[in-house]
């Protein structure tokens, strides 16, 4: 079974985001002497929680929940101000 497009970019950016990770991982063990435990866990959880951020972002765009209503012509609210109550309570 072949993977969607929208898939395959969830894909491909899972792998850039773990290659990216992985580099910062190696500077941080061959760079820093003092504190590496520290540091390694900051771009272990670094790259997890951006990847969640992004990955998040891209699978709300990929299926959207809310779609845009596109009314007759531009500025055309139905024949009411958007501001206005359309109930009618004051409120």
């Amino acid at each position: 079974t072949a993977m969607t497009p929208q898939w395959r970019g969830l894909v491909n950016g899972t792998v850039i985001y773990i290659a990216l990770g992985i580099v910062a991982l190696c500077f941080v063990v061959c760079i820093s002497k003092p504190n590496k435990p520290l540091y390694t866990v900051s771009v272990i959880l670094t790259t997890v929680c951006t990847w969640l951020l992004w990955a998040c972002c891209y699978m709300s765009q990929m299926y959207p929940i809310l779609y845009p209503m596109l009314s007759a012509a531009p500025g055309d609210h139905g024949g009411e101000h958007p501001a206005v109550d359309p109930h009618g309570t004051g409120h």
